[in-house]
């Protein structure tokens, strides 16, 4: 029996596989709500086709904030490159909102 390819939303970025062994890393609930915060905000990044940009993120998760870093590739004429991703502590991620690189959350936490 052959199964059909099942829809896929446009979601306007790809990822690399090294973000991809990252979320399967974490537990499976932690990785699904980062993957959701970034899927459901915005995120807006210029072009730059020498270095990546790292955003930082938070999500709440059993009751707790749980910050991470997200490292972003934007090259001239691609999709948004979601290429790893790392939790981090309060500190680095407060280090990273005042460097103004978090993804601003439209929901809140």
């Amino acid at each position: 029996m052959d199964l059909k390819q099942k829809y896929i939303k446009d979601s306007g970025y790809d990822v690399y596989d090294e973000y991809l062994e990252a979320l399967n890393e974490i537990d499976f609930g932690l990785s699904l709500n980062i993957s959701k915060h970034i899927d459901e905000n915005v995120i807006y990044t210029p072009v730059n086709n020498f270095i990546s940009q790292i955003l930082g993120g938070v999500v709440k998760y059993e009751g707790e904030c749980v910050y991470f870093a997200l490292e972003i590739i934007r090259t001239q004429g691609s999709f948004l490159m979601l290429s790893d991703l790392k939790t981090i502590t309060s500190d680095e991620y407060l280090d990273l909102i005042n460097l103004n690189c978090y993804i601003k959350n439209e929901k809140g936490i």
